[in-house]
């Protein structure tokens, strides 16, 4: 195609980003003056163009921190994640890296020694009834950490797992 079929095409498209950056208030990152609390002004309310609904009251938004856990208990005598093969059905202490979460119908996953999609995890399942005693999201706390896991090994269609349903059962390992 020629070069000028295209030009009405740019032409628009620069006019609307342009309006939608003098929209956004432009690239100017410049904040209004407004009054400091020991001058005892207050800033003046500027009217809003007929119209338009009016403003809530400002609230901060909250923002969503990173989830830190603490470790809350030691590992003894820790299985690794390619050990737990030999211990189906014992109650044991896996310790691994979280190599990624998943969310599973609400129950958090946690793939213990290997990616979620390598055959060799140990998947640890914290069910969706029980997040809640967490001290905040155990798929964002635990993610990419060392772990200490107590449970039962169980084989789920040949993937190993072991269900952590409160804080004694998991913990970060320092």
């Amino acid at each position: 195609m020629r070069l000028h079929r295209w030009r009405p095409l740019l032409a628009a498209g620069l006019a609307a980003a342009a309006l939608a950056l003098s929209a956004c208030g432009g690239s100017d990152d410049r904040a209004e003056p407004t009054a400091t609390p020991a001058s005892g002004e207050t800033p003046a309310a500027t009217p809003a163009p007929a119209g338009t609904p009016p403003a809530a009251s400002p609230t901060p938004a909250a923002s969503p921190g990173p989830v830190v856990f603490e470790p809350t208990f030691t590992c003894v005598n820790p299985v690794a994640p390619l050990e737990a093969r030999l211990h189906r059905g014992e109650a044991i202490e896996l310790q691994g890296r979280v190599f990624g979460t998943a969310d599973r119908n609400g129950d958090a996953v946690l793939a213990v020694g290997a990616s979620l999609d390598a055959l060799l995890r140990v998947e640890v399942i914290i069910p969706a009834a029980s997040r809640g005693s967490f001290p905040g999201d155990p798929a964002k706390g635990f993610a990419a950490r060392e772990v200490c896991v107590r449970g039962t090994v169980e084989d789920r269609g040949g993937i190993l797992t072991i269900t952590a349903t409160s804080p004694d059962d998991v913990t970060v390992v320092e």
